[in-house]
């Protein structure tokens, strides 16, 4: 058993895993900047973020900078939502997405193939109508309305 002991940056609750017994290890994908690769998650050159499920079904990130500028190794709990949003990050990644992709497809899969804002807004259910009122009224409407 290889475990890892970490203070948990977000709670600073000491905890530990066992990485080897993890039932998922996911490397984040990276993207070119046109003068660099780096993570499509982390953001980070010579290090990659991962991204593990432990045997009790925790998802736990690991981003290891130290060999970059002698940064920090930081293990931290994601809850379900943000281990989903990780994976997407990854996912999008214009190289080394594989891993990640298969992932979000094995532990996530009804991720639709879109989301976004609804840029159309509310359905219109009639015709808009528009007025001005003088503050007495106007106070009165909402004192009505409340």
């Amino acid at each position: 058993m290889s475990r890892i002991s970490f203070t948990d940056p977000d709670t600073g609750a000491l905890s530990w895993f066992d990485p080897q017994a993890a039932r998922d290890a996911i490397s984040e994908g990276r993207n070119w900047t046109g003068e660099n690769w780096i993570g499509a998650v982390s953001g980070l050159q010579t290090s990659r973020a991962v991204l593990y499920l432990t045997k009790g079904g925790r998802w736990i990130e690991n981003q290891d900078a130290t060999s970059e500028f002698n940064g920090a190794d930081v293990y931290r709990f994601l809850t379900d939502d943000q281990a989903h949003a990780w994976l997407v990050k990854a996912a999008d990644a214009r190289r080394d997405n594989e891993e990640a992709e298969d992932a979000l497809k094995r532990h996530f899969p009804d991720t639709p193939d879109e989301e976004g804002p609804n840029l159309g807004g509310r359905p219109m259910v009639g015709p808009k109508v528009e007025t001005r009122l003088d503050p007495d009224t106007l106070a009165k409407v909402d004192e009505r309305a409340a």
